[in-house]
């Protein structure tokens, strides 16, 4: 086996781990339904406080309607 053939094997296997080790690490990643809902909260929440700063008061009570929605789903986990 020549230098040449012996790197592009070792390219091969260092490729497969990286591959395997990605595809464990983004499946390790994959969020529950509680931290969705979590996210879903916080973005919402960062949302209001930014409308009632801006006095937008219609969207600051899709919001909270929202929010209270959010809640709710996170007390029946």
């Amino acid at each position: 086996m020549t230098k040449k053939e012996i790197e592009k094997i070792s390219q091969r296997v260092a490729e497969l781990i990286l591959n395997q080790l990605h595809e464990g690490l983004l499946l390790d990643i994959q969020p529950d339904e509680e931290e969705e809902l979590l996210a879903e909260l916080a973005k919402c929440m960062t949302l209001m406080d930014k409308y009632l700063k801006a006095e937008d008061y219609e969207r600051c009570d899709l919001l909270q309607k929202k929010i209270k929605a959010i809640e709710l789903k996170l007390k029946n986990l």
